[in-house]
């Protein structure tokens, strides 16, 4: 799934921030200060530096289906927050500012912003096989300073970008189709008291006497 949302982001930046495909590379790596000298080309990077769930979206719900001799129970998928630092990287800047960064970051962010669930375009195969659409979020926080700090960066031109897509977490459980029930007769309003007649009822409303030791029934307890 990871692969498929990294192609998927690629395709829906590149649409949705009409970056030109021939200039401007992105990747998704570790901008290490190894990885961001050995760079060529003009680079937006979308580093995954957090994976976590999303529990406000969590469901316990299980869906239905009809299987043979009963009912196949299927639980919700749980969704997860891919949490991007996304930044841009030019070998010589305009100025000591950074503009070129900061104009290709502020079309992306447009982008992003424009795509808070995204287009089914660019969602996932397997997100469309859950049924389930992929949200996007910029965000804020003080994270990136630390994240920085652990590749040996300073501080630089910079989004917080959160993709949340669906994990299907296979727990599947059988109900089988009940087809009989068993009626018990006892003598009194309790559970212990008594027990004058116990049928079973089958589906097609036939009744079968399991034990019996008095015709007087009084009470019944189910």
């Amino acid at each position: 799934m990871i692969a498929d949302v990294q192609q998927s982001l690629r395709e829906l930046v590149y649409s949705e921030a009409q970056l030109p495909r021939d200039a401007i590379d992105i990747r998704f790596a570790a901008p290490t200060g190894s990885w961001v000298s050995s760079l060529t080309r003009p680079t937006l990077n979308f580093f995954l530096h957090d994976l976590r769930e999303n529990t406000g979206l969590r469901s316990m719900e299980f869906s239905h289906a009809p299987s043979p001799g009963g009912v196949q129970r299927h639980l919700a998928p749980r969704r997860m927050d891919l949490r991007f630092l996304v930044t841009v990287f030019f070998k010589a800047q305009l100025d000591e500012l950074g503009r070129d960064e900061w104009n290709v970051l502020w079309r992306v962010l447009a982008a992003l912003l424009r795509q808070d669930e995204w287009a089914d375009a660019y969602v996932p195969q397997e997100a469309r096989r859950l049924n389930l659409g992929v949200l996007g979020s910029v965000t804020q926080g003080d994270t990136p300073q630390a994240v920085f700090s652990s590749l040996g960066l300073s501080l630089r031109p910079h989004l917080q970008y959160t993709v949340t897509v669906p994990l299907d977490l296979n727990v599947d459980s059988f109900a089988p189709l009940v087809l009989e029930r068993d009626l018990t007769f006892r003598a009194g309003p309790h559970r212990d008291a008594p027990l004058i007649d116990q049928r079973r009822r089958s589906r097609d409303r036939k009744s079968t006497r399991l034990n019996s030791s008095h015709r007087c029934i009084s009470y019944a307890v189910f």
